[in-house]
């Protein structure tokens, strides 16, 4: 099998750049319908770059790509792009993990707004489950990208630009309905007001659900429905001051209340889980120069969880090992700026300080502060044919129990770095290649049980060919990484780091328009593992992929997507192999009138069944109509 696995790799890249010049010879032929494709990239090098020209794996999704899929939450939105998986306790609302490049699921970074989202005391991210109505844009760096944004980068980046206040004021919204009463509202008004740029807007969405558990495996779990409820408010403000200073604000407000089925449980108890988090912000854009420019950005979040059973939250002794309550604050400060040195010579380089607390209360009491200092320079540099791209970063990390003091503190000073080199060879074609190193310091909960823990540390590489013309960008790479001392757990009560793991393989990608199509396909081949057991880790696909496909009709847009994923492992405490599988998504939107659009999506529409975590419910076949309203 293994053999196997590493013949479909060979395979890919040379299959991959095939595909690429098949479509190259075909995308002129396209309708005038066709839409070329993103041009400007900010995620690989944190600076605007043509993506043609950006050396780092990436991928950019569209406003119109989301409107197109009507995906009912970022991770289904996500599901398919090459480098990212996520697994699922249930449906929509559930906990949620992603991975990026095979790696852990709290080895990643999500940016939003140029700001870094923040995280709860285990390292998860906290803004998973953002509308996708407030979404303009997304771009996915895949690989080790510490050298620019520090701690937990080592998988990649997901970078999120919410929509703003453009031209005249506005009025937008949908209203949709589906299976499982499935309920959304959206409602927002964006423009220009006397120099001011607003965007507003409001959603709620809720569902009955279906039992997260499936009580064939888990008998003693409540075979219940499990629903969920979910708020959303966002208010962006921002105002050119004069012709070189800008100033803004974000405010962001996000609840959540999620049934969820305990593996260990009695079939009669419910259980709850309410989220919250709240964010505030502001930004200074100052130009001094005409090649010097700078952003001092200020943001200051919380988030509360409460865990209840049967109405109560969970509290010490009751023999359950939760947190009925945790709550944190983060605090962060970013000074970034952009350098025209020369011509050909683009330099960043920067400060981030955060500043977090968190406590929690239960059986797992704990309360934990962590600081961290990052500085960074980075420079791309164009020479004819040949582009360079280096990054240097440092980071100063402190986390500390208060009550306790030196005996239960962890200080982290960590250097990463990355260099990259990119030769066009013409006619849209290009090879690049990188390597890098990176960390993943001790979360909060983690120093917190074994303070002594090092940071992970990382080293990766990748190269590959990509060509982009017109409407067709395609990329193939052949990527490694490796992780040294491994934090790991098995009781969850104390940490250990415990040696190596790595990720071996190749990922293909490619989006074109075709005679009319929008075409997209992705491919990945890759060998996760924990090198000192020779096993796989958790819940990642050793090959997986999805193919999509959407035109326009008689002024109806209509398109489908079909994703597959090998097998998995479901745990890394045990053998049990998830199976593989494939589902396949249909959707279609018209405009009915002027500004109205209906907006139809069958999900699963083959009714597959399937698990993202052993003994837990996926959504069956399903459909889903919207009704959108765009002012225009």
């Amino acid at each position: 099998m293994k053999n196997g696995i590493f013949a479909v790799r060979a395979a890919a890249l040379p299959v991959a750049l095939a595909c690429s010049f098949i479509f190259t010879t075909g995308h002129a032929l396209a309708d005038d319908s066709a839409l070329a494709l993103p041009q400007v990239m900010v995620t690989a090098t944190r600076v605007e770059q043509p993506l043609a020209d950006v050396l780092s794996s990436v991928s950019v999704i569209t406003r119109a790509d989301i409107e197109r899929s009507q995906a009912q939450s970022l991770a289904d939105l996500l599901q398919g792009e090459a480098g990212f998986e996520f697994a699922r306790n249930g449906g929509p609302g559930a906990v949620t993990s992603f991975f990026l490049r095979g790696q852990n699921s709290i080895n990643s970074v999500i940016v939003v707004d140029g700001v870094r989202s923040s995280v709860d005391q285990i390292g998860s991210l906290l803004v998973i489950d953002i509308p996708l109505q407030q979404i303009e844009r997304i771009e996915i760096l895949r690989g080790n990208a510490s050298a620019l944004y520090g701690d937990a980068a080592v998988g990649g980046v997901i970078s999120i630009t919410t929509v703003t206040g453009k031209g005249k004021e506005l009025a937008y919204g949908s209203v949709g309905w589906g299976t499982s009463n499935t309920r959304q509202l959206q409602a927002g008004y964006a423009g220009v007001f006397e120099g001011v740029r607003l965007n507003l807007s409001l959603s709620q969405s809720a569902s009955d659900g279906f039992s997260a558990i499936d009580s064939a495996k888990k008998a003693s779990a409540n075979p219940d429905k499990d629903g969920y409820t979910s708020n959303f408010l966002a208010l962006n403000l921002d105002r050119n001051m004069d012709a070189d200073t800008a100033v803004g604000l974000r405010v962001k407000f996000s609840s959540s209340a999620d049934d969820y089925d305990d593996a260990f449980g009695t079939s009669t108890e419910k259980n709850l889980l309410k989220r919250e988090t709240q964010n505030l912000g502001a930004f200074v854009k100052r130009a001094w120069t005409q090649s010097w420019s700078s952003v001092l950005d200020f943001s200051v979040s919380q988030m509360r969880y409460e865990d209840s059973r049967n109405g109560a939250l969970y509290t010490a002794g009751d023999g359950s090992y939760k947190n009925g309550l945790s709550t944190g604050t983060q605090r962060e400060l970013r000074w970034s700026n952009t350098l025209q040195a020369l011509p050909a010579t683009l330099l960043n380089f920067g400060l981030d300080y955060v500043q977090s607390s968190y406590k929690g209360e239960g059986d797992n009491a704990y309360e934990m502060r962590k600081s961290g200092l990052g500085s960074y320079l980075g420079v791309t540099q164009s020479l004819d044919t040949l582009t360079l791209q280096a990054n240097v970063r440092n980071d100063q990390l402190t986390t500390e129990e208060p009550s306790v003091g030196n005996s239960a503190k962890n200080d982290q000073k960590i250097n990463s770095s990355l260099l990259g080199l990119g030769y066009k060879l013409g006619g849209g074609w290009r090879i690049n290649g990188t390597i890098s190193t990176g960390f993943r310091a001790p979360t909060a909960y983690e120093v917190a049980a074994t303070p002594g823990l090092k940071s992970e540390t990382y080293q990766s590489g990748e190269v590959g060919l990509v060509f982009a013309q017109g409407t067709t960008y395609a990329r193939a790479a052949y990527f490694q990484a490796r992780t040294e001392d491994a934090i790991d757990t098995e009781d969850y009560v104390t940490y250990t780091n415990v040696g190596r793991t790595e990720n071996i393989g190749l990922e293909a990608a490619m989006r074109t328009q075709l005679w009319g199509n929008a075409l997209a396909l992705t491919m990945v081949s890759q060998d996760p593992k924990n090198v000192a057991t020779g096993k796989r880790l958790a819940r990642r696909a050793q090959i997986y992929g999805t193919l999509s496909a959407s035109r326009v009709t008689g002024g109806v847009e209509w398109g489908g997507k079909v994703y597959a994923a090998g097998d998995r492992k479901d745990s890394d405490y045990s053998d049990t192999l998830l199976p593989g599988y494939a589902i396949a998504s249909f959707y279609a939107s018209k405009e009915i009138e002027p500004g109205w659009t209906l907006r139809a999506r069958i999900e699963n529409a083959f009714d597959r069944k399937y698990e993202l975590a052993s003994g837990y419910n996926t959504p069956g076949a399903g459909v889903f109509v919207t009704l959108q309203y765009q002012a225009k």
